[in-house]
């Protein structure tokens, strides 16, 4: 039975624009769950060293549950995420498309879907530039019938990258946000005009909302670059994220209401108990991943094929609705975007803003992300609060286009923790 497709129809114009995208996106409602990581290193962003020996994995679901041909292939993009004009030959050793040949059929599951996977680089396909790239799926050997459109970066350690977080400048930032800062050691490589030909951006956990790009240096010495813009290099704290776990469907974890399946429409359905915002300047700590999810099944062997799905339900308690701007159930199970398919709608009558989500088994981080109207940049405070104390991961990206360069290419990358 396709009932979640049904259920998506609301969305239809959403799914249905078929056109190329360099962002991560889903483009037809039968696919869902899509998990993209270094291989065997579990909730890794799809970031590898060029010939470093690593492999990136996605997987994916089809719930219509009969085998299709998939199909995949790469995109050489800018720092902006644009496609470059080099030629494919240019930056791809090997086969310019290449087939899907990993798949499994569901198990004892109510939803019937069929799991597909890949690898890249991979022994037909190999990568010989570094930058950003984004990886393309389509479906009945039709590069034109997009399916999945995911983006990775390799790079290059041809600089040395130490970045730094500390508290604010600003007194009123200092217990809600946290600067950056960061220092470039280019000895070993030469930058001749680092304000013309170099660009650094930064990304907090896994979001693309709320990036900083482009940060020019402030200092420049020889063999090293200060990038400390008194300020300038601030994120929004956040809080530690909430959590569902729907591993098993048998029991019920602390934060589940309920767990019902309806034998009408055949679907499993976890309603969550309530949320509700924090109490004003109050943080507790909690351990979460960042966001991420990790697909997992208590009552089977394997979950990319064990693992059921169910309609999960959210609630947020809140007074009145909101008239400037949207609520969304944002995350890795949003794929870090404010998608209108995640968007919540305002129950006046129990007070409470809602969203239902069709999920995999597993365990889940999420928050509620609020997004003014006429912008795409959210803010996580209104609903969860923001603190210096919360832990959260940033990447630094340092892209270098010289003279004559026809790319961006990806010289360094580096990581900090704002909390151990």
């Amino acid at each position: 039975m396709l009932v979640p497709v049904l259920l998506l129809a609301q969305d239809e114009e959403y799914y249905t624009e078929q056109h190329q995208r360099y962002y991560d996106h889903i483009h037809v409602p039968n696919i869902r769950t899509v998990v993209f990581e270094i291989k065997e290193v579990e909730l890794s962003m799809p970031v590898i060293m060029l010939n470093g020996g690593e492999q990136l994995r996605l997987s994916f679901d089809d719930l219509e549950g009969e085998y299709r041909p998939y199909s995949f292939n790469l995109t050489h993009c800018d720092r902006n995420w644009q496609p470059t004009d080099l030629p494919r030959a240019t930056y791809i050793r090997g086969m310019q498309d290449e087939m899907l040949t990993g798949y499994r059929y569901s198990f004892n599951t109510v939803q019937k879907y069929i799991h597909y996977s890949l690898l890249v680089p991979s022994v037909n396909m190999q990568i010989t530039l570094s930058g950003n790239y984004v990886l393309t799926v389509f479906s009945d050997y039709d590069p034109e019938k997009v399916v999945i459109t995911r983006r990775f970066r390799v790079y290059e350690n041809l600089v040395n990258l130490r970045p730094e977080l500390r508290m604010p400048l600003e007194v009123e930032k200092r217990q809600t946000h946290h600067q950056l800062g960061l220092s470039i050691d280019h000895s070993k490589y030469d930058i001749n005009n680092p304000l013309r030909d170099l660009a650094v951006h930064i990304q907090q956990n896994y979001r693309w909302d709320n990036m900083i790009t482009d940060v020019k240096p402030i200092f420049m010495r020889q063999g090293e670059l200060t990038y400390d813009n008194m300020g300038g290099i601030t994120f929004e704290g956040g809080n530690e994220y909430r959590w569902v776990d729907i591993r098993s469907l048998r029991y019920q974890p602390e934060n589940v209401r309920n767990i019902w399946y309806d034998p009408d429409s055949a679907m499993n359905h976890v309603f969550l108990i309530n949320d509700k915002p924090p109490r004003k300047n109050y943080y507790v700590t909690r351990g979460d991943m960042n966001g991420a999810f990790k697909i997992d099944v208590r009552e089977g062997t394997n979950p990319d094929s064990d693992a059921d799905y169910a309609m999960v339900h959210f609630t947020l308690e809140w007074p009145q609705e909101e008239t400037n701007g949207s609520f969304y159930v944002f995350g890795g199970l949003s794929e870090w975007q404010p998608q209108r398919p995640f968007r919540m709608d305002y129950n006046r009558t129990i007070r409470a803003y809602e969203a239902e989500v069709y999920l995999k088994q597993g365990y889940y981080n999420y928050q509620y992300l609020f997004v003014p109207d006429g912008q795409t940049t959210g803010g996580v405070e209104p609903a969860e609060g923001s603190y210096f104390e919360a832990a959260q991961l940033y990447t630094f990206y340092v892209y270098h286009q010289s003279m004559g360069m026809r790319y961006d290419r990806l010289v360094g990358h580096g990581i900090i923790a704002s909390r151990n």
